[in-house]
């Protein structure tokens, strides 16, 4: 029975980790109210082809997620937290594939291990947290990997069909992402393994495969293709797929480093043990050669992103399943190595180090920012990190089991994971522009926008925002009109409207996170 109460116990963990606070916090980032509105407006008009945002055809994404976000609408109302409902589902399904693989391909600890490092990571748990598609694509790219490998050791006809089916879902996540780079990693760990051969082609059956890709993703991809005459197609292929990989969008460029430093930070407090758990995990590759997989799968993933000239936190989260399952194989295996030899002291040391930065980057960052300067003492939360850390290294110089001090770094950091969802970030959104200034908007007047304005007005609004792109668009509009009207604009439009004297500014505040900022006007009704 423990076969089945493990699992379970993980993926309950893991589902209350990802949805802490899921409904307490405003849907206010830029991608979070984009996807959000663009399902609510799916919904509305009961399509499942073109999604739109502000009624205008939106070609960042393909449909999976909107899909479930619709169902959640359909079930809880349209809301902050049937908007996230299913990304936090699908973070702890995330776990307990990753618990489930490891346990069939290491043993129960090394599960264990592999799904504590993945649900202790305070990234991990914002990711999922979001109304994005990166929750699902984590999922069905690990699957599609994970069962690849189950079907290749065993020779499964079963999990070679779900890795296919996983892929086509994929697809209508985030498009070719999801068959390029598995693509890469297969390929990969085929030539390592000399089996890039005749009879490893018949096995995998590949035309049946790109069958079940397609039957799965093209019906979608031809009617979106129709009913937009091909632009939804061309935009998204082009200039959100080629043109992200090869030119930074956004302002989202760097350097090749960077890409690897988003998966350190992203991943700890585990990550400490990173440089160790890869040394640990080529060495023992002749006993298991899924390890070797796990490398490959981090490594190369890894690397087409630091090539990339886009660069994003949430671009290499997919690797987390696998990281986690390498350092899940790692701790169990501190059981039996020299802790010394593999220099875990300076792991904690520099997990301590790392969560000292962390404090102190954060205070001088929020004490930068003119909205959120006067909430500056968030960032000593971060201090619980450094707490975990002490109490770890305590136990590392004390002699201890390893298991304790792996569940000091856990535990604490799980522990900040509740106090961010539930302390920390409420405190900053309430400082948001959006929730400052929808209070002061009649809804059943008209709002409109000038040139541009904060795309979760529209999630909160729920309906048409009207935006105009020159002064004499807007002025036509206003002279229509006998009733107050609202107007979103951004501060670097204004200069356009001084000449206007029957506007009245309401509100402005700096975008958080942003270096935009936000104005509401208004317009002088005579009465």
């Amino acid at each position: 029975m423990r076969k089945i109460y493990l699992p379970v116990f993980i993926f309950l963990i893991s589902w209350t980790i990802f949805s802490a606070n899921i409904g307490g916090l405003s849907i206010y980032s830029l991608d979070e109210a984009k996807n959000a509105t663009c399902a609510r407006e799916m919904l509305e008009r009961g399509d499942l082809i073109v999604p739109t945002f502000n009624y205008e055809l939106r070609t960042d994404k393909p449909p999976m997620h909107y899909y479930f976000m619709m169902l959640a609408y359909k079930i809880f109302g349209v809301s902050e937290f049937s908007a996230r409902f299913f990304s936090s589902f699908f973070g702890a399904l995330t776990v307990l594939i990753t618990f489930l693989f490891a346990r069939r391909f290491f043993n129960e600890k090394v599960a264990f291990f592999s799904s504590l490092a993945l649900f202790s990571s305070l990234h991990a748990s914002l990711q999922f947290h979001m109304a994005v598609p990166d929750p699902y694509l984590i999922f069905y790219i690990s699957l599609t990997l994970f069962a690849f490998y189950a079907a290749f050791r065993e020779k499964s006809d079963k999990f070679l069909y779900l890795s296919y089916l996983a892929m086509g879902l994929g697809v209508l996540t985030k498009g070719p992402v999801a068959v390029v780079l598995p693509g890469l990693i297969v390929l990969s760990f085929l030539f390592y393994k000399r089996s890039f051969n005749v009879e490893t082609f018949k096995f995998l059956k590949i035309f049946r495969g790109i069958l079940i890709i397609l039957a799965v993703s093209l019906p979608w991809y031809i009617a979106v293709t129709i009913k937009t005459h091909g632009v939804w197609l061309e935009e998204f292929i082009f200039k959100h797929n080629l043109h992200r990989f090869s030119d930074s969008m956004e302002g989202h460029g760097g350097i090749f480093l960077m890409t690897f430093l988003f998966v350190f930070f992203g991943m700890l407090p585990f990550s400490v043990y990173v440089v160790q758990t890869f040394i640990k995990g080529w060495k023992d590759r002749r006993h298991n050669d899924f390890l070797v997989f796990l490398i490959f799968y981090v490594s190369i993933y890894t690397i087409f992103f630091a090539i990339s000239k886009t660069k994003l936190p949430n671009y290499t989260t997919p690797v987390y399943p696998a990281l986690a399952i390498l350092l899940g194989y790692f701790i169990f295996k501190m059981e039996y190595i020299n802790l010394k030899r593999y220099k875990v002291g300076f792991s904690i040391a520099l997990f301590i180090v790392v969560s000292l930065i962390a404090v102190a980057g954060l205070y001088f960052g929020i004490k930068s920012d003119p909205v959120l300067k006067q909430l500056d003492y968030l960032a000593f939360y971060f201090f619980i990190w450094t707490v975990g850390g002490l109490v770890a290294l305590y136990f590392y110089l004390r002699h201890k089991k390893p298991i304790e001090i792996n569940f000091s770094l856990s535990v604490f950091s799980i522990v900040l994971i509740f106090a961010f969802f539930y302390l920390m970030f409420p405190k900053i959104d309430k400082e948001n522009p959006v929730v400052v200034m929808l209070p002061l908007i009649d809804k059943s007047k008209p709002v409109v926008a000038y040139r541009g304005f904060n795309p979760a007005f529209a999630f909160y609004i729920r309906k048409r925002i009207p935006k105009f792109n020159s002064v004499d668009e807007l002025e036509s509009y206003l002279s229509k009109q006998n009733d107050k009207v609202y107007i979103l604009t951004r501060k670097k439009y204004l200069k356009d409207l001084q000449n206007e004297k029957n506007l009245i500014i309401l509100s402005e505040r700096k975008d958080i996170f942003e270096k935009t900022t936000s104005i509401l006007l208004t317009n002088k009704v005579e009465k």
